[in-house]
This record gives C-alpha cells, sequence and structure tokens, in this order.
C-alpha cells in the first residue's frame, strides 16, 4: 500500500486548513507544502506562517519541498515554525552535504530532491545522510507538464543504488501521480506519492486519498 503526501499548491487557497483536515481524515500520511522563491522556479508560494498554522490543526507530518536557491537560509526560520521534513533540490544548493547536516541538526528529518532533468548516481554517496528521496516527474514550478515517463526507470535504479549501498530510504514522487502513474510507480518502487491536484482537485477528496492510498 502506498502512503498518500497531499500537496497543497492544490489546494483552494482559502480553504487550505479545511481541505488538509479532510485530507487526514481521508488517510492521508503527510502534508506537503512547495515552497519557492520565484528565483529557482518563477511561482512564489508559502511561507513558515502557514507552516506554524498548519501545525496548530494537523497531527499529520508536514513536508517542506524547498524549490529555492540557498535552502540554508530558509532553514532556521521553517525549523522554528515547526516542520518536521525539510526537502530541498540538489540542484539548488552548492553545498548539499552541509544543508543535510544542519537539516538533522536541527531535529528535522533530511529529504533530497532530484529533478527530472538530473539522473540518481550521485545518490549513492549522499544516501548515509538523507532520511527521504523526492523524485521529480516534472520539472518543478511549471504547471500543465507532461508527465516524464522516464521516472518509472529512475525509480527503479533508485531502488537498484539503496540495494549496492545497503541504505534504503522512502521514494518519493512528485508531479502528475493519479491513480493510473501511481500505480506504476508503485510497483518500481515508490513508497509515496505526492499528489496535488488529483486529490484536491477531484469531486471528493476523500475518495481520491482513498483510491491512491489503495494502490
Amino acid at each position: 500500500m502506498a502512503k498518500v503526501s497531499a500537496s497543497i499548491l492544490a489546494c483552494d487557497h482559502t480553504k487550505i486548513g479545511e481541505q488538509v483536515l479532510e485530507a487526514e481524515k481521508a488517510g492521508a500520511d503527510i502534508v506537503h507544502i512547495d515552497v519557492m522563491d520565484g528565483v529557482y522556479v518563477e511561482n512564489v508560494t508559502f511561507g513558515p506562517q502557514l507552516v506554524a498554522d498548519l501545525k496548530k490543526i494537523t497531527k499529520l507530518p508536514l513536508s517542506v519541498h524547498m524549490e529555492l536557491v540557498r535552502p540554508e537560509t530558509f532553514l532556521p526560520m521553517f525549523a522554528k515554525a515547526g516542520v518536521d521534513i525539510i526537502t530541498f533540490q540538489l540542484d539548488a544548493c552548492p553545498n548539499p552535504l552541509h544543508m543535510l547536516r544542519e537539516v538533522k541538526k536541527a531535529g528535522i528529518k533530511a529529504g533530497l530532491g532530484i529533478g527530472p532533468s538530473y539522473d540518481v548516481e550521485r545518490l549513492r554517496y549522499l544516501l548515509p545522510h538523507i532520511d527521504g528521496l523526492i523524485l521529480m516527474s516534472v520539472e518543478p514550478g511549471y504547471g500543465g507538464q507532461p508527465f516524464e515517463e522516464s521516472i518509472y526507470e529512475k525509480v527503479k535504479r533508485s531502488v537498484e543504488i539503496m540495494d549496492e549501498t545497503g541504505i534504503h530510504v522512502p521514494i518519493s514522487i512528485d508531479g502528475g501521480v493519479n491513480t493510473v502513474t501511481g500505480k506504476k510507480l508503485v510497483e518500481a518502487g515508490a513508497d509515496i506519492l505526492i499528489a496535488g491536484s488529483s486529490v484536491f482537485g477531484a469531486d471528493s477528496i476523500t475518495d481520491a486519498v482513498k483510491s491512491l492510498k489503495a494502490l
């Protein structure tokens, strides 16, 4: 059974709290919060205040996905807000090992994000330092992109590298996740499905979460 990380970027932003609670009640496992700075990507999204506010109403782990440059400068404010997991994009951080250590020093789980145009071979050197991996099946920050079919191969290769190193961390997939792609992703070795539009854009958030969790 797949875990579901509900991505609030696709929420009705006037009802974020309400919709997060509905996803939690339906069985979602994580709340996924995309933080974009308008530099690494063109969009600008959420800040630490939202994390602090959501912390008051949900028991689910809050996972911040930093799609921004120099993530180390943003770490203290999100740590103070009470985030549980911080993932940053590998290509956006000049000193990833330092960043991973700083995240863990703050008592937060550390994740690594890899975009669709980057390979996963560097993963073997970083696995000892991470608690989770996000593989993106679309470029960060841009809506309406086609799902990159190469993601299935990257999931399988990531599993192979983990088997070779003897270090296994959960593999999450971000972008274009629905019941069709989700089934194939789980078969390829994905552990967590990060779903935005297919959950919060559905007629029923509850039914959408349950359908993904059944995969």
